[in-house]
């Protein structure tokens, strides 16, 4: 199909030729989407994998500020047990090389877990900073810490440098990475150190959950430890530490991570590094995937057949890709559910996108789950916490 946007070169090596592995499509709300869709491609020259033919860095500024799902807003803003975990393994890496005084710098910091671990540790020295209003202001509430709105695009308005920044779960979204940690290297002192940590594209085949989940609408970029050394290294940050971590998105789902500490220093290098994991990963974990969502789609077929009428819950990357590839789009369903509060009111498929809360009116309608990341906590929240009477179809559950 012909590309919509420019095509972008490599944010790894910034080569221009490529190799597409994949297209990956979504359906599109009636507003706020990001994109319709995705080339997963592959550097020829260093082999990092990335996303192509995708929107300009302002387009995912905007949507980041208008459609964030990290507010924790079903929960009030509290971090999740596994995020907590997360901040605490982060907090135990980094913090032999810092002391109480350095200032910390956290770029993406939703609503301030990660500095909050810190600010218990004695480093009272930070700031927050974040695309959307609501998590920056949930970050100061909660944890009372300094934060400012903006993307990574305005942190040439912030002066001041600092000991160490961070940037965990936010390279894997950001189209334009030169630019972005150029500006996030001006805001690291002499000597400070930069810790990253983004999804290991190249250990995806080795803990799978749901079929093509890990391509999401939001992750643009597919980084390796091999890759994400490459780049930093061409942006003057020599490596302390690069390992490689588990991170549960849930109790039953697994993202594979790369974490790194990198030490800023007076020298780039542009030696080429080859990624020589990611391609043939990323080629299993489609060929897995292929082969976990024929069985979905037999699922929704039945449901299709019977003419059932459902509400779906979940309107994430799951829901929108089946949207795109299987029949689901040709079901009965009555209404979409999904507790984030920016999807709430919007259309899909010209179908309303409602609260949990409006279930009580529909006692008779039967439930279609669309996540595997959220089946079991969705599935509880159906049950004990609404106890709502409702038949409930799960895609992961025989």
């Amino acid at each position: 199909m012909p590309s919509l946007f420019e095509p972008r070169a490599c944010p790894v090596c910034t080569g221009t030729e490529k190799k597409r592995l994949f297209r990956q499509t979504f359906a599109t709300l009636s507003a706020g989407s990001l994109m319709d869709g995705f080339d997963l491609v592959v550097c020829d020259h260093c082999g990092a994998a990335y996303g192509d033919d995708i929107p300009n860095q302002a387009t995912f500024d905007r949507y980041y500020a208008e459609m964030s799902k990290y507010e924790y807003a079903s929960d009030a803003g509290v971090t999740t047990p596994s995020d907590q975990a997360r901040f605490k393994e982060i907090a135990n890496l980094v913090s032999p090389y810092l002391t109480p005084e350095h200032r910390l710098l956290d770029v993406g910091c939703a609503t301030g877990g990660l500095l909050a671990e810190f600010q218990s540790r004695g480093f009272r020295r930070s700031l927050g900073t974040d695309p959307s209003p609501a998590c920056a202001s949930l970050a100061a509430r909660l944890h009372g810490l300094q934060t400012k709105v903006g993307s990574i695009a305005e942190l040439g308005t912030i002066w001041e440098t600092f000991d160490a920044a961070f940037l965990t779960g936010v390279l894997e979204h950001v189209r334009d990475v030169d630019d972005s940690l150029r500006l996030v290297g001006d805001r690291v002192a002499e000597n400070g150190f930069l810790y990253i940590e983004v999804p290991d594209a190249s250990c995806y085949d080795r803990h799978f959950g749901a079929p093509y989940q890990l391509l999401s609408m939001e992750h643009i970029n597919y980084f390796s430890p091999t890759s994400l050394e490459h780049l930093l290294a061409r942006h003057s940050f020599a490596p302390v530490f690069n390992v490689r971590l588990i991170r549960y998105l849930s109790p039953q789902a697994i993202e594979p991570c790369v974490g790194g500490l990198f030490r800023k220093s007076d020298r780039s290098s542009n030696h080429r590094i080859v990624d020589r994991e990611s391609k043939p990963a990323l080629e299993r974990y489609l060929a897995r995937s292929a082969e976990v969502e024929c069985r979905l789609h037999a699922r929704i077929d039945e449901l299709v057949r019977t003419r059932t009428s459902i509400v779906v819950w979940g309107v994430g990357t799951h829901t929108l890709r089946l949207l795109k590839t299987s029949r689901l789009r040709e079901a009965a369903i009555v209404a979409f559910i999904d507790s984030n509060a920016n999807y709430q009111g919007k259309m899909l498929e010209s179908i309303p996108i409602l609260p949990p809360s409006s279930l009580k009116d529909l006692p008779r309608v039967e439930i279609l789950i669309s996540s595997q990341v959220a089946e079991a906590a969705i599935n509880q929240m159906i049950t004990a916490r609404l106890e709502l009477p409702n038949r409930v179809h799960r895609l992961y559950v025989d």
